[in-house]
């Protein structure tokens, strides 16, 4: 189980927020995990700490929705190809 405090992680520079968030929604849609730029954000879904390999992906899947869209390169791609190299950094693992 993940702990359910907030955490904060580096992003090219840039501090990010982790929080997890009860029952989340994106544009009135229930989500698993979320990033916001702006406010340097990053939310998941209260129930993802509970399963362990799920939240990692969609944890990695949100970091790299931040990294790209921190460093402007998500502004040269449309949102399908951002999907597929989020889709694929979910599959990275360290050991």
């Amino acid at each position: 189980m993940i702990e359910p405090n907030m955490y904060e992680v580096m992003i090219l520079g840039q501090r990010y927020t982790v929080e997890h968030v009860p029952n989340l929604l994106v544009e009135g849609e229930r989500c698993e995990g979320a990033c916001y730029v702006s406010e340097r954000t990053v939310k998941i879904d209260d129930a993802l700490r509970y399963q362990d390999a799920r939240y990692n992906r969609v944890l990695k899947h949100e970091l790299m929705h931040a990294a790209l869209r921190t460093s402007g390169l998500a502004e040269l791609m449309d949102l399908r190809m951002e999907e597929a190299i989020c889709v694929l950094a979910e599959s990275i693992s360290i050991k």
